[in-house]
């Protein structure tokens, strides 16, 4: 669990309160340059902590094009939210088929839903409030946001990705695995949070047998390579751009690192 000093109050705090996207995106500027975040990582297991990170997903990795009503945008989401929460459940629970060969385990990070905080106040503003876990009072536990997910996935093929590991073999394949999913609510980027999820998702791996740990991204994804270069992360192995253009996608390229035992 990653710990940061507690946040301040913020001078545009009142404008985080409204659905203003450029104050709220100059408070959290001014924010993220003190490095004042308070977040936590663990594992998701419950519905509500696996529904937050499926639509959490929806949230981040759907885009809609400007001539797109609000509410038609809204729709589309809570929809892909639902499937990726169906989605997530599944994998973590042994029953997509396409995943029964391997073990998948979600991260989720998540910061304290208060009054006051600007940053709470940014991400909820812009998120669906299926992202929100409810305080527990019997479990002493206040209201939160999760702000950042990833799924790790151990085993010799990630389905989702023509690419593969080629360390080690594959008959070793628990000693292989992939970190996938990885996304950080916009109002609470640039606070260490990925790269402390893929800290903690290393950790877990490791403790799991995991030797060698792949993540694949799109190849002209400048900000994603340069953190996970600064991680430790080299480039194995990347698609031709004949190869991606047949799948209608952007050209990928496939990051290992060796993890220490």
């Amino acid at each position: 669990m990653q710990q940061l000093p507690v946040l301040q109050r913020c001078p545009l705090e009142r404008h985080c309160r409204q659905r203003s996207s450029r104050h709220i995106c100059q408070a959290v500027q001014e924010l993220n340059s003190q490095g004042q975040l308070q977040f936590s990582i663990r594992q998701a297991s419950s519905p509500a902590e696996l529904r937050a990170a499926g639509y959490l997903r929806a949230h981040s990795f759907y885009h809609y094009p400007p001539d797109r009503s609000e509410y038609s945008a809204r729709m589309h989401r809570r929809m892909k939210g639902d499937a990726e929460w169906e989605s997530v459940t599944r994998k973590v629970n042994g029953t997509e088929p396409d995943y029964k060969a391997m073990r998948i385990l979600c991260l989720i990070a998540t910061v304290p839903d208060e009054p006051g905080c600007p940053v709470a106040a940014a991400v909820g503003s812009d998120m669906e409030l299926s992202t929100k876990l409810p305080a527990d009072a019997a479990a002493g536990s206040t209201a939160q946001l999760v702000v950042g997910s990833l799924d790790i996935n151990q085993g010799a093929v990630l389905p989702a990705e023509e690419l593969v590991g080629r360390q080690p073999q594959e008959s070793q394949a628990q000693r292989r695995a992939y970190l996938s999913n990885i996304c950080v609510a916009a109002g609470a980027r640039r606070q260490g949070i990925a790269g402390a999820l893929m800290a903690e998702a290393e950790r877990v791996a490791a403790g799991l047998g995991v030797e060698h740990m792949y993540v694949h991204v799109v190849h002209d994804n400048a900000a994603a390579q340069q953190l996970y270069s600064s991680m430790g992360y080299e480039q194995e192995t990347e698609e031709t751009e004949g190869f991606a253009r047949a799948l209608r996608r952007p050209r990928r390229l496939l990051l290992h690192k060796q993890l220490r035992s």
